[in-house]
């Protein structure tokens, strides 16, 4: 008798989707916005203060070199040549694979792939968005350059690409959501999309 009540109990769950909740967001998948859409998430974002950050621009003067690192297996395709590496200033110099350049000076007919540096330009002092920003110029078949703003902890603000503005949500050091959003010429917002980490 025992069994049948359960079995019933369960049964009610599974064919009642009112009873159970639902996510408000699936994670690790974009969710795409309309203009009018977009405009109600500009706000949390406080993308006026972004906008008038890559409108007023910095003078990047620094040689840097960025070490490209892979992205993790959640984290989205993004606008143009982006690369995880840029996520945190405070780890453009960390060379990715320290263990190959040692295991190569002793083995130097070892043929291991050798990483290479991403060439870019870095501004050190205050921005809008918090402390530095980085340039990254275009490549040969890659479509434009990246401007990239810093918050005060060494944490990606937002960056720019041609009409793209995209815009990063952190809690602590975990990156909650990405807010990418085309622009105008006066970067006024046209549309856009929002990824959720799940």
């Amino acid at each position: 008798m025992n069994f049948f009540r359960v079995l019933l109990v369960t049964a009610t769950i599974l064919f009642q989707p009112n009873l159970v909740a639902e996510p408000q967001h699936s994670g690790g998948e974009w969710k795409q916005y309309n203009l009018k859409q977009v405009l109600g998430r500009l706000k949390y974002y406080a993308f006026a203060k972004i906008a008038q950050s890559v409108r007023k621009g910095v003078p990047f003067s620094q040689e840097k070199e960025v070490f490209p690192v892979s992205c993790p297996s959640d984290f989205p395709r993004l606008a143009d040549h982006f690369n995880c590496s840029f996520l945190e200033s405070g780890k453009f110099g960390e060379n990715p694979t320290p263990k190959e350049s040692l295991t190569r000076a002793y083995s130097p007919d070892l043929s291991l792939p050798t990483v290479v540096p991403i060439s870019a330009k870095w501004y050190e002092g205050s921005t809008l968005a918090g402390r530095g920003a980085l340039f990254v110029p275009s490549k040969d078949g890659d479509k434009g350059e990246l401007r990239l703003f810093y918050l005060n902890n060494g944490k990606l603000s937002h960056y720019v690409s041609g009409d793209t503005i995209v815009v990063f949500d952190w809690q602590d050091s975990e990156l909650r959501t990405i807010l990418e959003v085309k622009v105008d010429e006066l970067l006024r917002p046209l549309g856009g999309r929002e990824y959720f980490f799940p």
